[in-house]
């Protein structure tokens, strides 16, 4: 399928997976340990059940001396673009649904995270718990993904708290057709550039599994930077991704990642793309002026690895064509990727691949690659 002429691989969208559609794919350890985390249990208002534990609310409006003055609730109030029909409601059920909605928008391939509240098991003290939902995860993926293998494929979630049993999982479920990328979670104040992280990534490369880094705004882990926002949902919201994109990438470019692991791609997810040349410039100047903050045998400049053909960034469609284009001109046309965030409400389903045709001042060859060239390549397990 293309649309105008175009294929579109979205980079960056989401799957819940609420607990009730898990059921079938959790261990009887698994329930008998969810029994402890009845206090977190949420149930949507289509009767769908997930785990608030670590939630932040984000009630202070700004001008006001106290929260509790802002509407309650996620993107209250948000009303995205006018819709010419709903986000299928049974997405995170039927891959057949979601592939319906994919079809009506234009996008050919999705890659999938879960929502933000699956996060929350870092918050807790069950490690064993958290790997047990990963695991859980990873065989739902295999049979959601699976009917649809060439359109449809996700991440495989690890945890910095059990480098030994993610190794495990990761050659277990890593080696499967939907799994394209893998992301740490590491709880808040836990750095990712540890060198104890290191066999994830070693195991990423020989999976071929590009390392993903995509922030969450308010279930954790949250990321360096992410809570700091003063009670107040709109400057969370519109830093807290950028912050923290530029937080975790600049400390694993920092710590020599690539250097270690020459085969590696390294990808930033929902975190904006118009701060990129700022932020390499303002890298490599402080490679110069504090040297001895970064391992001594770091080989290249942070810019150089920007563009070195290894590093991508999905774009936030919102940041607009002059803006996408002005960083694709100083970063080359390598290096960003089309996403769209479906199918969270802030999301412009079913807007998004008519969006990003109308920049009319962008060349065909660019658009190529940023709708689906570069993101093939970043997740090249896709092997489309």
């Amino acid at each position: 399928m293309a649309r105008d002429g175009y294929k579109f691989f979205d980079t960056d969208a989401h799957v819940g997976p609420y607990v009730d559609v898990l059921e079938p794919y959790l261990t009887a350890d698994d329930r008998s340990r969810l029994a402890n985390w009845e206090q977190y249990k949420a149930t949507s208002r289509g009767g769908h059940v997930s785990f608030n534990k670590g939630q932040r609310k984000y009630q202070r409006r700004l001008y006001t001396e106290a929260a509790d003055t802002a509407p309650a609730g996620y993107m209250a109030g948000f009303t995205g673009v006018k819709r010419q029909r709903a986000i299928t409601p049974d997405v995170d059920r039927s891959s057949a649904a979601r592939i319906a909605d994919m079809d009506f928008e234009g996008a050919d391939v999705n890659f999938m995270l879960p929502s933000g509240w699956f996060g929350t098991f870092t918050a807790g003290d069950d490690v064993a718990l958290e790997m047990g939902m990963y695991r859980a995860f990873h065989r739902w993926m295999a049979d959601y993904c699976g009917q649809f293998p060439e359109r449809l494929g996700g991440v495989v979630l690890v945890s910095s708290r059990d480098v030994a049993g993610s190794i495990q999982e990761m050659r277990r479920a890593g080696r499967e057709r939907w799994a394209w990328g893998v992301l740490v979670y590491a709880p808040y104040g836990t750095p990712i550039d540890l060198p104890s992280l290191d066999p994830i990534w070693a195991e990423a490369q020989e999976l071929d599994l590009s390392a993903v880094l995509h922030t969450f705004t308010v279930m954790p882990p949250y990321a360096p930077g992410g809570l700091d926002t003063w009670d107040n949902l709109w400057l969370q919201r519109s830093a807290a991704h950028p912050w923290c994109g530029m937080r975790n990438m600049a400390a694993l470019i920092g710590s020599g990642l690539l250097d270690r692991f020459p085969r590696l791609r390294l990808g930033c997810l929902e975190a904006g793309h118009g701060w990129l040349p700022f932020w390499m410039a303002r890298l490599d100047e402080h490679m110069e002026t504090i040297r001895s903050a970064l391992p001594p045998d770091l080989k290249h400049h942070p810019s150089e690895y920007v563009m070195g053909g290894r590093y991508y960034q999905s774009i936030e469609m919102s940041e607009g064509e002059k803006v996408t284009n002005m960083v694709a001109d100083i970063v080359g046309d390598h290096v960003l990727m089309y996403a769209s965030d479906y199918p969270h409400g802030e999301s412009a389903f079913p807007e998004s691949t008519n969006i990003v045709l109308r920049w009319k001042n962008m060349s065909e060859e660019r658009k190529r690659k940023l709708f689906w060239d570069n993101p093939v390549r970043f997740y090249a397990r896709c092997g489309l």
